[in-house]
């Protein structure tokens, strides 16, 4: 077992099927379009993160702070609460 299942508690790969250059391109077309994906759900996490936080949701919720209205309605820490408005600054 490498390093990294080591140290990350993953399972080993199975035994690799050999590639074709038409096989890795379909795989490669696949990636793309999925970094696609996310690339567009960040854009719209992005803009309703901005409009969440300048509309300043969490009182109207009940809520003190930013990081609590998160951590209360998503289940993410301080520190996730605040990289997503890293994320959602142009």
């Amino acid at each position: 077992m490498g390093e990294h299942e080591q140290h990350h508690g993953h399972v080993p790969e199975p035994a690799r099927a050999t590639l074709t250059v038409a096989g890795t391109r379909e795989m490669t077309a696949g990636l793309r379009e999925a970094m696609d994906d996310v690339r567009r759900s960040v854009a719209v996490l992005a803009t309703r993160v901005r409009a969440a936080h300048a509309a300043r949701i969490w009182l109207p919720h009940g809520h003190s702070s930013w990081e609590s209205y998160c951590g209360a309605e998503f289940s993410i820490s301080r520190a996730q609460a605040y990289r997503l408005l890293d994320v959602a600054t142009p």
